[in-house]
């Protein structure tokens, strides 16, 4: 079951995020999206008629092409390393990213077109309940973690084998790794390894009572993204490196010169 919710500004934006901090007792993940229709389908799903293993198909030969590049890669069988790297560099994956921040999220569900005619929308979710639903417990994992490996197998090879059994799930789990970007982003992700869809499963669950979507109104968009920026959530803080500086200066003073 699905509580959705409306705010009109960002301070109605921070006492709902506070109300339901204070319901569900746990620390909650949220994910910004640029248009409320958008259901929460990973990248890799989201192109229909690719073939039944274009997905193993990207990854493998990413893998190859990377590890020519760059002696420095992760472990050939380190699936959550690479998937996290893919994920990073913009390869459709199986993850789907959340964040422990309500203002990060906040502003990928704004920042993506400043002029957009729709409504955005933040999705929040207890991950620890979708584990307790799913059956793995009361424990949101690592992505680095044995007992996920069956989750991210299949990213890779449609071989089972019985280290490594393909499960048919979606999996809250933490982000790992010294990655700059990951830490300010506070990201964690969902692991996707069926195609059903996030927000169906849940919606049809009348029992469900840890998910929540918050609609932003198209008329308040621009507000919200100058108000954010007010209070430090802009393009290098939440891409702190020299490219997104760089960009971030040339917005502010070039293109918005006549």
């Amino acid at each position: 079951m699905l509580c959705e919710l409306e705010v009109n500004n960002i301070g109605t934006y921070v006492e709902l995020i506070t109300r339901i901090d204070a319901e569900q007792q746990y620390r909650m993940w949220f994910r910004g999206q640029s248009d409320y229709s958008w259901g929460l389908v990973p990248s890799v799903q989201r192109k229909d008629g690719m073939g039944e293993h274009y997905e193993q198909y990207i990854t493998t030969n990413f893998m190859i092409h990377t590890m020519r590049l760059n002696p420095n890669v992760p472990q050939r069988y380190d699936r959550a390393s690479w998937l996290t790297l893919m994920q990073h560099y913009g390869l459709p994956t199986r993850l789907l990213d959340w964040s422990e921040s309500p203002l990060v999220a906040l502003y990928f569900a704004l920042r993506s077109d400043e002029d957009a005619k729709t409504d955005a929308a933040v999705w929040v979710l207890n991950p620890m309940e979708l584990n307790k639903k799913v059956g793995y417990g009361e424990y949101v994992p690592p992505i680095s973690y044995d007992s996920l490996s069956g989750d991210l197998e299949g990213a890779f090879s449609n071989h089972n084998n019985d280290d490594n059994k393909s499960q048919n799930r979606i999996i809250a789990c933490h982000g790992v790794g010294s990655d700059l970007r990951m830490y300010v982003q506070q990201s964690d992700f969902t692991i996707h390894s069926t195609s059903e869809h996030l927000d169906k499963i849940l919606m049809s669950d009348e029992s469900c009572d840890y998910f929540y979507k918050i609609r932003i109104p198209q008329q308040i968009r621009k507000q919200l993204l100058v108000q954010l920026d007010a209070i430090g959530f802009h393009e290098s803080s939440i891409y702190p490196d020299m490219e997104h500086i760089a960009r971030e200066e040339v917005n502010m003073y070039f293109n918005s010169q006549n």
